[in-house]
Formats: C-alpha cells, sequence, structure tokens
C-alpha cells in the first residue's frame, strides 16, 4: 500500500529528476556556448558572478541591502569583443563587436548574433561607430578606414584612403552625411558618407590625433591628440576655431560637448575639469576643481544640466551643475579603482560607471545615492559602456575581452 510518506518521496524523486534532466539540457547548451555566444543569466536581485570563458553559468538569487534598492540587473551574455570596442545602434536594438579582425553584430534584448559579421578580416580595429541611421558602420583600423553595409556585411564603396598609418578615432556627424577619423599621422579627416569623397583635411598637430567628437548640430568637430590639446574645427570649411585649447597636464582623456552644444568640456592628467565655449574657444568660467588625480571620464545628463566627472586619485565620481559650476553632494564613493567609463541613461535617472576594479555602478542622478548592487562579471578594467536609448539594457565592455549585456532596474529607481 501505497503511503502519504511515499508519495511524497516519489514526488521528490521525480522532481529531481526533473532537475537533473533540465541541468543536462544547461550542460549541453554551455557545450554549444563553445561555438555560440555564452549567455549567464541571473534571477532576482543577485548580482552576477565573473562567467567562465565561453560556458554559460546561472546564478543564484539573493538580496541586498542598499538605498534605494531595486532589482539589480540581469546579465545576459559575455559575447567575445576586443577590449572596449563597441558600438549601439541609434535605435537600440542591435550592437556591435570588434575581435581579432572580425566585426560581428548581436541582438540586444537576446545577446545572441544577428545579421552578417563584416566580410573578411580588418587589421588591428580600434574604433567602430553606426551612422545615425544604423545602415553603416565606420570602422578605424591600422590600415585605415572604411565604411561597411551593416544589413549586408559588405563594404560599401572603397576604402577611404588618405591617411598614413591606424585611425584611432571615428565619428558620423549627427545627419550622417560625413564622417571624422584620427589619425596616428597628426590629421584629422572629413569624408562625405555617400560617396566617400575626402571633404576636408586638419592638421597642425605636433602628434597623433586620438578622439574626434562632433557637436550636437554637426557644425564643430573637436579633436584631441598627443600634443595635450583640444583644437574645434568648423566642419563646413575645415579651418579652426580660435587657437588650440590647452587642455592641461598630460595627455586628453576625455571630451565632451552639452546636449545643446553650448559647452565643451575636456579633462587631462591634471585633477581640474575645464569647460570651453565652443563657437569661440574661450574658456566658459573657472575649471571645476577638486577631483583627485586624473580625470578619466566625464559626461553630461542628457538634459544637460549635470555633469559626471571621475576622479583617479580617490576613485570617486562627482555631480556638478552645469549652471553654477559647483558640485552636488558629497563625491559617489564604492569603487575600488579609478573610473573609466560612465554614462548616463537616455532619461536621465540613472549614471552608470564603470571602474578598473571590474565592477558597474549605477547611481541614481537625482540624489546621488547606489541603486541596486555592484554588477560584477568582468574580469579586469572596464572600458566602455553604452545604455539603451530606451533606458533598459546597460552594455559594457573591459579588458577581458567580453562584452557584457545587462537588463536595468524596470523605471530606473531614483
Amino acid at each position: 500500500m501505497t503511503t502519504e510518506r511515499d508519495r511524497k518521496d516519489a514526488c521528490g524523486s521525480s522532481l529531481i529528476g526533473a532537475r537533473r534532466r533540465r541541468a543536462g539540457r544547461v550542460a549541453a547548451a554551455a557545450m554549444i556556448g563553445l561555438l555560440a555566444p555564452a549567455v549567464t543569466t541571473t534571477a532576482g536581485h543577485a548580482a552576477p558572478r565573473p562567467a567562465l570563458t565561453r560556458n554559460a553559468e546561472s546564478v543564484a538569487p539573493s538580496r541586498a541591502a542598499a538605498p534605494h534598492e531595486a532589482p539589480a540587473p540581469r546579465a545576459r551574455n559575455g559575447v567575445p569583443g576586443a577590449a572596449g570596442i563597441i558600438a549601439l545602434r541609434p535605435d537600440g536594438k542591435v550592437f556591435a563587436t570588434a575581435s581579432r579582425g572580425v566585426v560581428r553584430q548581436w541582438n540586444t534584448v537576446t545577446g545572441r548574433r544577428t545579421g552578417p559579421q563584416l566580410a573578411g578580416r580588418i587589421q588591428g580595429v580600434h574604433s567602430i561607430e553606426f551612422s545615425p541611421n544604423g545602415k553603416l558602420l565606420a570602422v578605424g583600423a591600422d590600415r585605415g578606414v572604411s565604411l561597411w553595409n551593416s544589413a549586408t556585411g559588405q563594404r560599401s564603396g572603397r576604402p577611404l584612403t588618405g591617411h598614413v598609418g591606424p585611425v584611432r578615432s571615428v565619428a558620423f556627424g549627427p545627419a550622417g552625411r560625413l564622417v571624422a577619423t584620427a589619425g596616428d599621422d597628426g590629421t584629422a579627416r572629413l569624408w562625405e558618407t555617400r560617396t566617400g569623397r575626402l571633404v576636408h583635411t586638419m592638421t597642425g598637430r605636433a602628434g597623433a590625433v586620438s578622439k574626434v567628437v562632433f557637436s550636437p548640430d554637426g557644425r564643430i568637430l573637436a579633436t584631441a591628440g598627443s600634443d595635450n590639446t583640444v583644437r574645434l574645427w568648423r566642419t563646413g570649411t575645415g579651418r579652426p576655431i580660435g587657437e588650440p585649447l590647452a587642455a592641461g597636464s598630460g595627455a586628453v582623456y576625455a571630451v565632451s560637448f552639452s546636449p545643446d552644444g553650448r559647452l565643451l568640456a575636456t579633462s587631462d592628467g591634471g585633477d581640474v575639469v575645464r569647460l570651453w565655449n565652443p563657437a569661440t574657444g574661450e574658456p566658459a568660467g573657472e575649471p571645476l576643481a577638486g577631483n583627485s588625480g586624473p580625470v578619466y571620464a566625464l559626461t553630461f545628463s542628457p538634459d544637460g544640466r549635470l555633469l559626471a566627472t571621475s576622479s583617479g586619485g580617490d576613485k570617486t565620481v562627482r555631480l556638478w551643475d552645469t549652471a553654477t559650476r559647483r558640485p552636488i553632494g558629497a563625491p559617489l564613493t564604492g569603487h575600488a579603482g579609478p573610473v573609466r567609463a560612465m554614462r548616463f541613461s537616455a532619461n536621465g535617472k540613472l549614471l552608470a560607471t564603470g571602474s578598473d576594479d571590474g565592477t558597474v555602478r549605477l547611481w541614481s542622478a537625482a540624489t546621488g545615492s547606489p541603486v541596486g548592487l555592484p554588477l560584477t562579471g568582468h574580469r579586469g578594467q572596464v572600458w566602455a559602456l553604452r545604455i539603451s536609448p530606451d533606458s533598459k539594457r546597460l552594455l559594457t565592455a573591459g579588458a577581458d575581452n567580453r562584452v557584457r549585456l545587462w537588463r536595468l532596474p524596470t523605471g530606473n529607481a531614483g
């Protein structure tokens, strides 16, 4: 006769068997992960552990007590990608990575490969960027720059020739008509995307150009380089605006226009951030003092009212009121290493920071309080962050040559 205890034991054995069969399927999927991108999924409030290099791993849920506690983001994948080289399509549905000369595209929701990879191998990729309509990918590499059709994976037109040596940075103008490139040959160049025609060559540097950034209206191009200056150029004429901006001590680490284009922020090896009037090239008020050590990263909030800056010496992040030029609240503490990358969410509620300590942290832009747990999983420095236009997903890339995709808290608490 079957007793109640026997029925419970049988039920338990059935559940255990089901779990074992499920585990077997997960193990098989992990083996498939040797050939396909691995997916790391975290349930509940768990903080993801570092994923194995290729295999999938699931993490048990746990809770964390933190100010403005919100469900911790879920790590969806760790796809192969060269350190820090990622691009997010403007619609937020696809992102691109570069690894070992191959540029691949991935679905931002599923973390799976989508569309074609760029045909052939590209030696020494340094920078990739989608055009504003998402139809083109610009690739800066050791042997110059090229434009690719993101839908077909084929080269769009001929390579953009002219640079001598590697191209370190590429950027599309806001209308997509122009693409700017920065080269080790000491020049920045503007090209017409439709024809590949060279429009302007901007020279005058004593060393390599490492960064090109368009103003929001596309009329001004900022370039930074190894001569420790930032230069402003009119894109219509290719002529400089004023004298080179003396950024301060050492190499220029960050250059950013405010969303309305009225301010340009620069940082360098010193401990100050300088604000400039891009239209004239003149300083816009006194430098923002108070940082400790090199300022590796800075970013404006979507409404332009806040400027976030990292502080390499004390490993903190500071928020500034751009109208008063004064700090807001106390520095944001928690990282155990300098912060190399920062982004505000498109809705302005969150600030994401990536550090040399291998973690990513989320902060309330309104209060400066941490949101949820630190996001772990990268092994080594986190060098790049991207947030989808709907503020629901975060991409992180680091020195471990992995790109991780996170689901941000619903409502972006704070």
